[in-house]
């Protein structure tokens, strides 16, 4: 089991929340101890003062051998709360007096009053800052955290003669309740502050993570969906997570754009396979269908039949006729033309579909771009036209439009045919090019094969799509390109 969770959602704003508390703690505990150490340096000063101010009085009580002097002054007022513990010291070593007189004897040894105090230097200046000092003293008494050493000197007329030294035991009870107050009000302070803090910092880090997560979820959908129906609002900006979103949307693109060629190559070569099929077959069936119409024509000629017989050979000619048109549309062969093709190929072409206009009250608008002759076989073309026309007159709706626009682009001719009516589902659009892609009987079963393969031979390309009421199959043929059989 981990500290944090996995997600950044929640990881985020936590460490977020984390980082404030322990900020907070740490100011406040530094806060409690600078006020410690600020403390401890005015306790020192006073004491140092308060010793100078002591010193000629404790040299005079020395020099006369007055205890209850010393004593009365190191009690001073009200000195059962002080702040300090004062040993007055002779020259002897000896404790002389204290304002601990139950602690620290009269006349007691100092190495025994004190025995962790270490030995004097013999100075006659005083020590000014208090010494720190620290561990147990033996008889389990607690030794003082610091320490004052005032040397005590009588001045002579000639040099100055040591009498004594006053030591001043310093101890941090007197405001530990102090710094504990303090502490607790930085506590109480910054727990406030967090209170206000914590939650806009919650909602800071999910804003942060939210864009991430947004990563995280697109990313882990990649592989199941389909890339071109994959959306995703991507982060932007200079950020790294605006370049990280700005990549990952670059990559979707390619993902798409990879599946549309994958699916266009799928495409052509099941078409191309379809096609070699049909050719084959087509062939197989051309040569003994021509026999047996050379059959007939030739058993016509030799003698005349009799009625009944007659019409026989006609049922049976018109048959095998009907076969050889369906034959024929599965042989379409690109072959070079010695005609280019003309504007008036393409006039007769509009002249051949409005006299076989299928639903009632359907209007054709025709806009025929072609100035001149352009180099295309003019069979192929008006073929491909004728088909995309019947195609869409077949498909209209009653009452409906037929559009076609035929363009000369500078590399090349681009037709457009449109339809109104009932738009292709997009699930028999990828069939659509197939021969006989939908049972319906109101769709030409080997009209728009054999257009793209009279496109794919002319090097171009045929495109159909589904408009919001319409539908549109756009050929583009490019001009120079050498014809190619399939």
């Amino acid at each position: 089991m981990t500290l944090f969770p996995n997600s950044y959602r929640q990881r985020l704003p936590l460490s977020l929340s984390i980082a404030a508390v322990t900020t907070a703690f740490l100011m406040a505990l530094a806060l409690g101890l600078q006020t410690l150490k600020n403390l401890r340096e005015d306790q020192g000063r006073n004491a140092l003062r308060l010793g100078h101010a002591m010193s000629d009085v404790l040299v005079q009580a020395l020099r006369h051998d007055d205890v209850w002097l010393a004593y009365s002054l190191l009690r001073g007022p009200q000195r059962e709360a002080a702040d300090a513990t004062w040993v007055l010291v002779d020259d002897a070593g000896r404790v002389f007096a204290s304002n601990r007189p139950a602690r620290y004897r009269v006349d007691q040894p100092l190495a025994e009053a004190l025995p962790w105090l270490p030995a004097s230097s013999g100075s006659t200046h005083p020590n000014t800052q208090p010494s720190a000092i620290g561990g147990t003293a033996e008889s389990g008494q607690d030794r003082p955290r610091r320490l004052l050493r005032l040397p005590l000197s009588s001045d002579g007329a000639s040099d100055a003669t040591a009498v004594g030294e006053l030591i001043a035991l310093l101890s941090d009870a007197p405001f530990l309740s102090r710094f504990e107050e303090i502490l607790q009000g930085g506590v109480l302070v910054t727990s406030g502050v967090l209170i206000v803090l914590l939650p806009l910092g919650w909602l800071w880090g999910r804003r942060m993570a939210a864009p991430l997560a947004t990563l995280a979820e697109c990313m882990k959908r990649v592989g199941e969906v389909d890339p071109r129906a994959l959306h995703c609002p991507v982060p932007q900006g200079d950020s790294e997570i605006g370049q990280l979103g700005r990549r990952f949307a670059q990559m979707l693109a390619a993902l798409a754009q990879k599946q549309d060629l994958e699916q266009q190559m799928l495409q052509s070569e099941r078409l191309a396979a379809v096609g070699r099929v049909a050719a084959g077959v087509a062939h197989e069936i051309n040569n003994p269908l021509g026999g047996m119409l050379m059959a007939i024509d030739t058993f016509r000629r030799r003698e005349a039949p009799e009625p009944r017989t007659g019409q026989l050979l006609d049922l049976l000619d018109r048959g095998l006729q009907q076969i050889q048109h369906a034959v024929s549309a599965l042989l379409v062969e690109a072959r070079l033309d010695s005609r280019p093709l003309t504007p008036q190929d393409l006039e007769d072409v509009r002249t051949l579909v409005q006299s076989q206009s299928v639903a009632p009250g359907a209007t054709l608008a025709w806009d025929n771009g072609l100035a001149g002759p352009v180099p295309f076989p003019a069979n192929l073309v008006r073929q491909l036209l004728l088909n995309l026309m019947l195609n869409a007159q077949q498909a209209v709706d009653l009452g409906g439009r037929v559009a076609v626009q035929i363009d000369q682009v500078d590399s090349g001719l681009r037709i457009q045919v449109e339809n109104s009516g009932e738009p292709i589902p997009p699930d028999r659009l990828d069939r659509l090019f197939e021969p006989y892609p939908s049972p319906s009987q109101k769709r030409q079963g080997l009209g728009l094969w054999v257009c793209y393969q009279i496109a794919s031979q002319l090097g171009g390309a045929i495109e159909a799509q589904a408009l919001d009421g319409a539908t549109r199959l756009s050929v583009y043929l490019p001009v120079g390109r050498e014809l190619t059989h399939g």
